[in-house]
């Protein structure tokens, strides 16, 4: 191929892929945000459920505490 079919190809449409790599790059941004988003939920939430798992008190008795205190 010389330069001159090479820039009828270009400026015809038929090697124009710009629409197909914008396509991908959006998907990749959007599939970025949304780990991003569904990381910050799951760290929330699992700290959370740890602060109400530390405060729960159902296994103290008086042994356990004076245990704890030495």
């Amino acid at each position: 191929m010389n330069a001159q079919t090479l820039v009828k190809v270009k400026y015809s449409g038929k090697l124009d892929e710009t629409g197909a790599y914008t396509t991908i790059g959006m998907q990749t941004i959007l599939v970025l945000f949304a780990g991003i988003a569904l990381w910050r939920a799951s760290n929330y939430i699992f700290s959370r459920k740890l602060k109400e798992r530390s405060e729960k008190k159902n296994f103290e008795t008086r042994y356990s505490s004076q245990w704890k205190n030495r």
